[in-house]
């Protein structure tokens, strides 16, 4: 691994936790129900590891941060792959990183629904997680320019 490649994951590994740190803050910040999902399943993550290796107790906030971080490096190894695979040279450094912490945050989202779905009979809920996970995949694609939408009229 090169200097450059060093740099540019350590700087997609900063970039997602941001955004997964700011889509967290923001099921806080505005108290408007769709944009609190997302903290919602970031939560409901944190939770499922809480189930597996044991609860966190007192250091549930220190914890939290540290799987915030972990996700950001996981999408930071998600952009790597997505930057070496693509032929786009002029994508924008910020972009990868934060489609990857999008991406995560749909996935996270779209196995909770499945949870649901084969945990129980309930429907409203399997449909409201799957439907933010595919509008998360969505716009992971679009911000990762995977899919190309095009906002202005092309002259």
């Amino acid at each position: 691994m090169n200097r450059t490649s060093g740099v540019s994951f350590a700087r997609d590994a900063a970039v997602a936790t941001a955004v997964l740190a700011g889509v967290y803050g923001l099921g806080y910040g505005v108290q408007f129900q769709p944009f609190q999902l997302p903290t919602y399943l970031l939560i409901v993550g944190f939770d499922a590891l809480e189930v597996a290796f044991g609860s966190a107790g007192a250091g549930y906030d220190v914890l939290f941060a540290a799987y915030l971080v972990g996700l950001g490096v996981v999408g930071a190894a998600i952009a790597r792959t997505v930057r070496e695979n693509s032929k786009a040279t002029d994508l924008a450094w910020w972009r990868l990183g934060a489609a990857s912490a999008l991406a995560l945050v749909g996935v996270i989202s779209l196995l909770f629904a499945l949870s649901v779905l084969a945990n129980g009979v309930q429907v409203t809920p399997v449909l409201v997680a799957g439907g933010a996970g595919v509008a998360l995949l969505a716009l992971a694609a679009w911000v990762g320019d995977v899919v190309r939408v095009a906002v202005r009229p092309t002259r």
